[in-house]
């Protein structure tokens, strides 16, 4: 069996993800290559399609272009909006390889031009990494619902009409998809697989769950106090980890809702590790602040993230965050939002804890309840002894091949 996975960027969220999968498959001695148009990493299964310096120029071109057909349309977009073309042509580099399977993740800044899918006589399985291949073009819906109807007066974008850009965008995909003879989507957590079967697309085409995983035996806990002297942290406070990648674009992201909640914390008792940004813009009210900026490392990630005590992921819609799954692998409990596929991780009050959605007074009551010491200790073990359970990579690779099996019968 030969898998083919389309992936960006072999890092950040669904480039992450799509890699443990890679070589989750690669260890369980699958014939798989992924395909890329951003390397980081030093695997040679993993290529760089679009490596050379030209072809780097188009696809900075294409997303140009991109933007100006999003703003020519609509006046533009508020929070992240893609519409899959003009991409990078690779359905002949597809069809020379001759895969069992391609698996598809993240395809969108000008990697690779969803009109390519058109007809092919492969079957294709979509990891839903977010909510974009089932609506009119935004990554998140705002809660709108509107993928359901068929889009239109996206509240993404600043100017769209009942049949504007998003209507048009969606019906496009849709017959790009329908197109396909054997396609599968994955939504990763319960709620992304519910918003996709409630889909237009979804209703025209299977949709099953299985999770992303994580190597249970890289990622874990390391001695809290030794990695906080190793990195100059405090022994004597709590710390709050808090991953602030996107969070001033993105309002998703939830920044306010922490920034507020981090007020009712003594500066005294609580410091806060904020990864994925080096910002002084980012402020939390005379906490003491060690920004991080981003991390690369998975060694380092682990090490910052066995040192804290808890780790706050105030999201308004989320997915199958790996930023959970990594913290509670690493034994350190999570407070989110009760939103989205946050509950497939999290237990409330057992492995960590799901605050009332968008109450800034709840969250902070988690970050208390988890880092207290009276319940941290059962909660960090619960939540590593969660990741092992459900998401560890050889098990949930093992379920990846049954479905890449059926699907080639």
């Amino acid at each position: 069996m030969k898998v083919l996975q389309l992936c960006g960027k072999d890092f950040f969220g669904a480039g992450r993800a799509a890699y443990r999968l890679h070589k989750g498959l690669l260890d369980a001695g699958v014939d798989c290559q992924m395909w890329v148009g951003a390397k980081r990493t030093d695997d040679n299964t993993v290529v760089d399609i679009h490596k050379d310096k030209l072809t780097k120029k188009w696809t900075k071109a294409f997303v140009k272009i991109e933007k100006y057909i999003i703003k020519g349309f609509a006046g533009g977009a508020k929070e992240m909006f893609s519409i899959g073309h003009p991409g990078h042509s690779v359905r002949k580099r597809i069809e020379a390889d001759k895969p069992d399977v391609i698996h598809l993740h993240w395809l969108n800044r000008g990697f690779v031009n969803i009109k390519e899918l058109k007809d092919l006589d492969i079957p294709i399985v979509i990891s839903l990494h977010d909510m974009w291949w089932f609506t009119g073009g935004c990554h998140y819906d705002e809660e709108c619902g509107r993928y359901i109807e068929g889009c239109g007066k996206c509240p993404v974008l600043r100017k769209d009409s009942e049949h504007g850009l998003s209507f048009r965008h969606l019906r496009n995909k849709r017959q790009i998809l329908s197109s396909v003879k054997n396609i599968t989507l994955i939504g990763l957590s319960t709620w992304m697989k519910s918003c996709a079967e409630q889909s237009l697309i979804g209703k025209d085409t299977k949709v099953i769950q299985l999770p992303n995983g994580i190597d249970i035996s890289k990622f874990a806990p390391l001695n809290k106090m030794a990695c906080r002297e190793k990195h100059g942290l405090p022994k004597d406070k709590k710390l709050i980890m808090f991953a602030a990648v996107d969070v001033l674009s993105e309002t998703r992201k939830g920044y306010k809702y922490i920034s507020e909640a981090l007020k009712q914390f003594n500066p005294e008792e609580y410091e806060l590790v904020v990864i994925g940004e080096k910002s002084k813009e980012i402020s939390v009210s005379g906490l003491k602040t060690y920004f991080l900026g981003e991390i690369n490392d998975d060694k380092l990630l682990i090490e910052y993230m066995s040192a804290v005590d808890v780790s706050v992921v105030p999201s308004l819609q989320e997915n199958l965050s790996n930023l959970i799954m990594e913290s509670m692998a690493c034994e350190t409990p999570v407070v989110a939002f009760n939103i989205g596929g946050n509950g497939d991780m999290i237990k409330h009050r057992h492995n960590g804890y799901l605050a009332s959605d968008k109450n800034i007074n709840d969250l902070g009551k988690g970050i208390k309840f988890c880092s207290d010491i009276d319940y941290n200790s059962n909660l960090s073990k619960a939540a590593r002894q969660t990741v092992v359970d459900k998401f560890d990579i050889q098990h949930v690779t093992n379920k990846y091949i049954e479905l890449y099996k059926s699907l080639i019968q």
